[in-house]
């Protein structure tokens, strides 16, 4: 198998949208969410595990996301206790006093409970001052008790007293040492020695806190592992590392290195920080999000398939591990949704539950039907044709065929509306990394492929046409992801998810440029709220059009929706980040019925949402 498990960006960039826009063209009513259900009292299932930490008596504390809560497991990874009605914990932190600092996104503050759960105090939201947060990402402590905050989009670390006080900052935008470009985890060695995982910069910084703050180095280059290829392993590269933990006994290193999907571990500053262990799950983590090294040398990982990994040796990228919190495999969960699409006769809307490998069915009014495809979780992928590997984008066609992108089988198949078994339409002699389908009133299927940059058309299960390439230039695509069929002056068109140029190109059905929403931006990330403010796009992953014939675009590391005309006017935003009902943390997928409600499906929050759209 080729490398399909590195390029799945969507669950590790954290973003910000602000506010949302009032407009006078559309009213948009939030009406109906599908999302993963309660779990019995004697039970947890994770929901996209971010943050993990351990207190004096061995218990272990999950930053749990999307179900909006602390986990506290005994030992055994027995639940024991839990705080709930948070929003959008992204990391929790057992402090020298047993206290639980929990960072959460959607209010941009760091609150403190004791270790009973009673609530002792809170402080930051968002904003760029003295104190204020653009997501609070990590948090942790030194011997004195002072508390230090990755301040991520703002691209700085604060200092705080133990009351939350502030004492001073450091950083700025940039790749020299004491820089940072989108900084995530922290972690604090026992003399005092704070280490940076500098997320975009891929690399680890090590500062001196004490007495004066200052560089003493860094490790890490930019680098792709690829699991499958031997040779490919470099223990001093990292691809988007997303958390650092120090063990303060051994002083050993861990370092989650996400788009790599591994865990790595290293000696301690003294030693020079020699390279000891890598952990992959046995080739099937996928997209870890933080990581613990115990005193024994032995890891605990958390990972996108909503549970956590507990390594029984160190030794190298074995199957020697136990798995807890699972569940997301279950008929009435998902991990990973990242495609939705309406049949417009019966109104039933198909889901792409990606990292279960499989497609869910449900009524218009929300009830789960069936699935087709993996029994879930990384056992769950197949070859064969009614099995899927990471499918992405799925269509409707006017006959009610459905149709699948089928990613890491590199294809396209179809099934019929009352049938459940799909066929082969394109397969991988054509295709290399396939993302985006749709079909035309004639029948052609048009495909976006992530590896090439290209849109592939075909018929009969022949490619007549194409057009892209990789680059950023008009008519050029960088992982263009999906694709939706429309109309503009009485002709047929199709948008393109231009992902990775930040911007929606709209073509002719034979390729030629109608328009362009967006531009390519050389560093989105260091005028995150200016761009935001201006209607730029990051990362849009996926549009569609209303019955006007305007786009709905899924702005996705700007947790928001925008609606453009066809021609690139700006007509108005919905949405922030916020797991509250109506908002968004990765927008994705999207789609609108019959009836003009909007249906859209959020990766990390693992829910579907409708909405109604109504023109003023």
């Amino acid at each position: 198998m080729k490398n399909y498990f590195i390029s799945f960006i969507i669950f590790i960039i954290v973003f910000l949208c602000s506010f949302e826009k009032v407009y006078a063209e559309y009213q948009i009513n939030y009406s109906m969410i599908i999302d993963n259900f309660e779990e019995n009292d004697n039970e947890y299932i994770l929901s996209t595990p971010t943050s993990i930490d351990k207190d004096q008596q061995g218990n272990y504390y999950i930053a749990d996301l999307a179900n909006n809560r602390i986990l506290k497991l005994d030992c055994y990874m027995n639940k024991i206790g839990e705080i709930q009605n948070l929003d959008m914990p992204i990391t929790v932190f057992i402090d020298a006093q047993q206290n639980i600092l929990i960072c959460e996104l959607g209010t941009h503050k760091v609150v403190k409970f004791s270790p009973q759960f009673i609530r002792l105090t809170e402080w930051g939201g968002k904003g760029e001052g003295v104190g204020q947060f653009n997501i609070p990402r990590s948090i942790t402590q030194d011997s004195r008790g002072n508390y230090f905050v990755s301040d991520e989009l703002n691209h700085r670390i604060q200092k705080f007293d133990i009351n939350g006080n502030y004492l001073e900052m450091h950083g700025e935008y940039g790749d020299e040492n004491g820089q940072f470009k989108v900084q995530q985890g922290l972690s604090m060695d026992s003399q005092d020695r704070l280490y940076v995982a500098d997320t975009y910069n891929n690399r680890i910084q090590i500062f001196d806190t004490y007495p004066t703050w200052s560089h003493l180095r860094s490790f890490g280059r930019y680098g792709v592992y690829q699991p499958f290829n031997y040779f490919s392993f470099q223990s001093e590269i990292f691809n988007h590392p997303r958390n650092v933990y120090v063990n303060k006994v051994t002083g050993n290193i861990c370092v989650t290195d996400s788009l790599n999907n591994r865990i790595m571990v290293y000696g301690n500053y003294e030693n020079g920080i020699p390279f000891q262990q890598s952990q992959n799950g046995y080739l099937s983590m996928n997209l870890p999000t933080d990581s613990l090294l115990k005193d024994n040398n032995l890891v605990l990982a958390l990972d996108s398939y909503n549970r956590i990994i507990q390594y029984r040796t160190q030794l190298n990228n074995t199957n020697l591990f136990s798995q807890y919190g699972l569940g997301s495999s279950m008929e009435n969960r998902f991990c990973g949704p990242q495609s939705i699409a309406v049949d417009s006769l019966t109104g039933s809307v198909y889901i792409t539950d990606s990292f279960n490998h499989r497609i869910k069915k449900y009524t218009a009014n929300g009830e789960y039907q069936e699935k087709y495809g993996g029994i879930g979780g990384s056992t769950g992928i197949g070859t064969l044709l009614n099995y899927f590997i990471f499918p992405k984008q799925v269509t409707v066609d006017s006959t009610g065929k459905l149709f699948v992108a089928d990613f890491g089988n590199q294809r396209i198949v179809s099934k019929d509306r009352e049938s459940n078994q799909f066929y082969l339409e394109v397969g991988s002699s054509n295709l290399g990394m396939p993302w985006g389908v749709a079909v035309d009133r004639n029948g052609l299927i048009y495909v976006s492929d992530w590896q090439d940059g290209k849109i592939k058309v075909f018929q009969d299960g022949n490619r007549i046409r194409e057009w892209g390439g990789i680059g950023s230039a008009e008519g050029e695509l960088n992982c263009p992801s999906e694709l939706k069929i429309g109309q503009y002056n009485r002709q047929d068109i199709i948008a393109v998810a231009d992902t990775k140029n930040n911007r929606i190109q709209i073509f002719t059905l034979t390729g030629e440029l109608v328009s362009s929403i967006g531009m390519p931006t050389q560093n989105p990330l260091e005028n995150y709220e200016t761009e935001y403010s201006q209607g730029k796009l990051l990362l849009p992953y996926s549009m569609s059009f209303d019955r006007n014939g305007n786009l709905f675009v899924m702005d996705t590391s700007h947790k928001c929706m925008r609606i453009f005309t066809v021609n690139g006017q700006w007509l108005g935003s919905y949405g922030y980040m916020s797991s509250s009902e109506g908002n968004f943390f990765s927008p994705m997928g999207c789609d609108f019925d019959e009836q003009n409600n909007l249906w859209v499906v959020d990766g990390v929050l693992q829910r579907a949402l409708k909405f109604e759209v109504v023109n003023q």
